[in-house]
């Protein structure tokens, strides 16, 4: 059961359990704090976890959406969650767009993460700047961001996830989902919409004030992954100056639905030696 947490602009629901430091969960895009469930009790067994949903996520009920939403919209929220919850500083487990807005939140208010554990966030501007992501980037734009957005924008949330979901995962694969997870994919779908149709999606967070951050940093790799997210993490494990990676050759962007234990293992192994 979660509960409703109402800031200035925003109300999120979340849950609440365990005792010790605390670890916030951030989801992903299309996804919302469900998408923890299998994990929360091993992570309670140490741990004070946090999980909630980003606010164009299930069940939030948040309106309209922001014309300028994005990754620093989501930072802002976790930086208001934490200090809401008292929870002080924080070790941060992020998937995908969930790991932009916890770097955001890193950068900005440093003295609320303790560790980050960072799967595939997607810097996509910095591939852009990049001479062998100009091509990736462009791919993407044209190949996903673009069409999906379209779709949303002519009221077809599901041949706009069907992209999504492709995109990143491989051809074919939204239709081939398990019932639970296509019908939390299209609950989420406004999650989407709002990234989809903003007018600054993709802001410019700064190498170094990345480079400057003093947060003891793990990495999640995934072998099936799209170039453009192995450009982008290439180039954040070289700025990050306490970083150590994990490469799971056989999952795909999805890493933690793909390879859940190894995932969760190697996060509480990190944290039992860097969370300190």
């Amino acid at each position: 059961m979660s509960r409703l947490l109402c800031l200035d602009d925003v109300a999120l629901h979340y849950a609440d359990t365990g005792k010790g430091d605390p670890v916030v969960l951030v989801h992903g895009g299309g996804n919302d704090l469900t998408y923890w469930d299998d994990h929360i009790d091993a992570f309670a067994e140490r741990y004070r976890v946090v999980v909630y949903s980003r606010r164009y996520s299930e069940p939030n009920r948040n309106s309209p959406i922001d014309p300028h939403y994005g990754p620093p919209t989501d930072a802002r929220d976790l930086a208001a969650l934490i200090t809401a919850l008292e929870l002080g500083p924080s070790h941060i487990v992020a998937h995908s767009i969930g790991g932009v807005a916890a770097l955001f939140c890193a950068v900005h208010h440093p003295m609320l993460v303790r560790t980050l554990v960072l799967a595939e966030p997607p810097l996509l501007r910095w591939a852009a700047d990049e001479d062998d992501g100009i091509v990736e980037w462009t791919r993407f734009l044209d190949g996903m961001w673009r069409p999906a957005g379209d779709a949303f924008r002519r009221g077809d949330p599901g041949d706009a996830m069907r992209i999504v979901t492709d995109y990143f995962v491989g051809d074919g694969t939204f239709a081939r989902l398990p019932p639970k997870t296509r019908d939390r994919l299209m609950r989420n779908a406004r999650d989407w919409e709002a990234f989809t149709t903003s007018s600054t999606p993709f802001p410019t967070l700064d190498r170094a004030e990345v480079g400057a951050l003093d947060i003891p940093t793990l990495m999640f790799s995934a072998g099936r992954t799209v170039p453009l997210h192995r450009i982008v993490d290439d180039l954040l494990s070289e700025i990050l100056p306490d970083v150590e990676r994990v490469h799971l050759s056989d999952a795909s962007h999805d890493i933690w639905s793909d390879r859940p234990l190894e995932c969760r293992d190697a996060t509480l192994d990190f944290l039992a030696r860097r969370g300190r």
